[in-house]
């Protein structure tokens, strides 16, 4: 004889209602919990994400609007008031400079006394510039009658203590030869036109007691000097000792 089993209720019976929908146990409804809760979380977190990554997007770009861009710098500048002025003035320097040197060498020259020529409208006179310098000097004035071949380059008197005529000539031979004449040959006179020089001869010029000299700190120069009554006379230059002994001679024929 069997006993009677209780029957298992039907998980798939429909309720009391007569509805036909699935009757889920009390497991089957906490797991369906679990998986709303879990879904709902992922997908808060993903539109959380989301909204992060663009805010992320927007500072970035937000950022990137905001730096200065740096341009690259041109090499030509506009002229402006302050450059402008600055370079008219270097220009005025700069003619300032030209026009000075051109005017000196206008003036003064180029090269030595030895390679200047004299020009010809510009002769030195002697004769006139003696008379002027004899008004003051207390010697008398040599002016050497030298012929053609001889060319004065310069006629000048230094009044002071010392008061001196100074001639300066270009010999024949092209050489430098200066006259200077003061109340003696004293040794001021002779420091001054022939500083170190040396007696090397002794000799007599129209009657007048005269010394050669020679070395000195030029060693290329030779000089004559007479002393006379009242007056002493230098010659000397780079030139023959014969060319100095002529104008030597024609200086004090003129003094007499």
């Amino acid at each position: 004889m069997h006993d009677a089993q209780p029957e298992s209720p039907d998980r798939t019976a429909s309720p009391a209602g007569g509805e036909g929908g699935p009757v889920r146990t009390g497991a089957d409804s906490e797991g369906a919990g679990r998986t709303g809760a879990d879904g709902a979380a992922a997908a808060s977190a993903g539109s959380d994400g989301a909204g992060a990554g663009a805010v992320g997007t927007q500072a970035e770009v937000t950022g990137a609007d905001e730096l200065p861009v740096e341009r690259p710098r041109s090499a030509y500048q506009l002229p402006t008031k302050q450059n402008t002025v600055l370079r008219n003035i270097v220009w005025a320097i700069v003619l300032t400079m030209l026009v000075v040197i051109v005017l000196a060498v206008g003036f003064f020259g180029v090269g030595s006394d030895l390679e200047r020529e004299p020009l010809e409208n510009s002769e030195v006179d002697v004769a006139a510039t003696a008379e002027r310098a004899q008004d003051v000097a207390d010697f008398p004035v040599a002016v050497p009658a030298t012929g053609e071949d001889w060319q004065v380059r310069s006629a000048r008197f230094t009044d002071g203590q010392s008061p001196r005529w100074t001639v300066q000539y270009t010999a024949p031979g092209g050489d430098l030869v200066t006259l200077a004449e003061d109340a003696e040959v004293s040794a001021s006179l002779l420091s001054a036109e022939m500083p170190g020089a040396t007696v090397t001869e002794e000799t007599s010029l129209r009657g007048a007691e005269c010394q050669v000299l020679g070395g000195g700190d030029d060693a290329e120069q030779t000089g004559i000097a007479c002393q006379g009554e009242g007056f002493g006379i230098l010659v000397h230059g780079a030139a023959d000792q014969a060319e100095l002994e002529q104008l030597m001679d024609e200086a004090l024929a003129a003094i007499g």
